[in-house]
């Protein structure tokens, strides 16, 4: 039993091995474009996945990290992140708030696939307080 897959390349052949010229240059860039499109979209959804995991690590390791330097946060940090060349490289920016009242702020850049140590976010990332730097790591969590 075929898959309906092959049953379809292979109607789908018939049909353009008797097309004109122009219909199959036609067909042919239309394929092209629902593949370009098909691809565009598993690029999306890679680079949102990414961000969200980045988010993710970022938010609970980074408030650990804040905690052991000394400054415990009041509440959450909240975090963006930004895909840049695919998924290879990934910036965080977190900001957040001391429980002394100060402003705390996370930045960094990971090249690693978020997600693949789950918990873990290697890179390179600095934590600050009110502008002054109190911790720089290589590695968020783990």
């Amino acid at each position: 039993m075929k898959s309906r897959f092959t049953i379809a390349f292979a109607v789908t052949a018939l049909v353009f091995a008797g097309c004109s010229s122009e219909t199959r240059d036609s067909i042919e860039s239309d394929v092209e474009s629902v593949v370009t499109e098909v691809g565009d979209a598993i690029d999306d959804v890679a680079k949102d996945a990414a961000e969200a995991l980045a988010r993710t690590i970022a938010t609970q390791q980074g408030e650990e990290q804040f905690k052991n330097a000394g400054h415990e946060l009041e509440g959450d940090l909240k975090c963006e992140a930004a895909t840049q060349d695919g998924v290879d490289k990934i910036d965080v920016n977190c900001t957040g708030t001391t429980k002394a009242g100060g402003a705390a702020t996370l930045t960094g850049t990971t090249n690693e696939l978020p997600g693949a140590a789950v918990v873990e976010l290697d890179g390179q990332f600095v934590g600050s307080v009110d502008g002054a730097e109190v911790f720089n790591t290589e590695s968020l969590g783990g």
